[in-house]
């Protein structure tokens, strides 16, 4: 959606950053994944309890490209405000042994100048039979 005086609608913008960050983890595209970051982005995740930098989610990603076949991210349902969004989602991974598992997803981003600043990254930590911390 573009306004009045020409420019894309911050709905528009972060919906689109949105889509470019999953569309790059399904594809493996770590540097499409750190275009979409702000230099001192973080993340947290809830079954981890712990945060981490830019550089460090980074290189998990790299790490985890070789743990999988196939990644997507399905069902997208987002929702912008004025500094961020929030996405509902399907994640579905297929092992090299074509095991399939998927599982619910949300994740909670922070956006300063077209670029995440921070993500909190809420899996549905049932399917993964993580112990209480």
């Amino acid at each position: 959606m573009t306004t009045t005086t020409g420019q894309r609608s911050t709905d528009t913008v972060h919906r689109e950053l949105c889509h470019a960050l999953f569309d790059a983890l399904e594809r493996g595209d770590v540097d499409a994944v750190a275009r979409c970051y702000a230099p001192e982005m973080t993340l947290w995740a809830n079954i981890t309890g712990h945060e981490q930098t830019r550089d460090e989610n980074l290189a998990s990603i790299e790490k985890g490209k070789e743990l999988l076949r196939r990644r997507t991210y399905d069902d997208r349902q987002i929702h912008t405000f004025d500094d961020g969004f929030v996405a509902q989602y399907t994640v579905t991974a297929v092992t090299h042994d074509g095991t399939r598992r998927a599982l619910w997803a949300c994740l909670v981003a922070e956006v300063h100048d077209g670029l995440i600043t921070k993500l909190f990254d809420y899996l549905d930590s049932s399917k993964f039979g993580v112990p209480d911390r």
